[in-house]
């Protein structure tokens, strides 16, 4: 998966006119810009397709499909667009922040797959992490479980901080307030 540019993460892919190109071609271009791969999909890695979630259950939806594809690849393969993504992409930096293994394991304390289930996902990625998870059988579907019931543990405890975080804004906020404002501070330097 990647980190995105907005903060969340999903897995690489953009729009695509099917006036001008096919899905496939699309994704393999999307591909070669955010990931600096050039890898070839076809019809049989597609799994699924779905009405992109909308932002408020009170607006209809969008109208917007995403189609999800999934491609099986060995270890030296993902190293290889690890590399590629960093370094050759045109999207890192910009749309792309970084690739981002998925562990498929727990620790103790909620560790691993529970922790990163509980990150803030765009649209459909985490049900569709989750399916693809299932189907290729990677996660036993009660360890899959257990981690999606300790990440909504990490979830309640998220918001428990940050309910704290926004009390001590606002109980500081007059002090800012009433502060005037100070030039930042400088250092200055001497050369020789």
């Amino acid at each position: 998966m990647q980190m995105r540019f907005d903060g969340l993460l999903g897995f690489p892919g953009g729009l695509v006119n099917p006036q001008e190109e096919t899905l496939e071609a699309g994704l393999s271009r999307e591909l070669l810009e955010e990931v600096g791969v050039a890898l070839p999909m076809s019809v049989e890695d597609h799994v699924d397709a779905r009405y992109a979630p909308s932002k408020s259950s009170s607006k209809p939806l969008s109208g917007l499909i995403t189609h999800f594809y999934v491609r099986k690849m060995d270890e030296e393969q993902i190293r290889e667009m690890e590399r590629a993504s960093a370094s050759t992409a045109t999207d890192h930096g910009l749309e792309v922040l970084g690739m981002v293994r998925v562990p498929l394991y727990t620790m103790r304390g909620g560790k691993g797959l529970p922790s990163f289930l509980s990150h803030s996902f765009i649209g459909n990625a985490r049900s569709q992490l989750v399916d693809f998870l299932l189907r290729l059988n990677l996660v036993a579907p009660w360890d899959l479980r257990n981690a999606l019931a300790d990440s909504l543990k990490t979830h309640a405890d998220k918001a428990h901080d940050l309910r704290a975080a926004l009390a001590l804004t606002q109980a500081n906020r007059k002090r800012f307030e009433s502060t005037p404002a100070r030039a930042p501070a400088t250092s200055s330097q001497t050369s020789s």
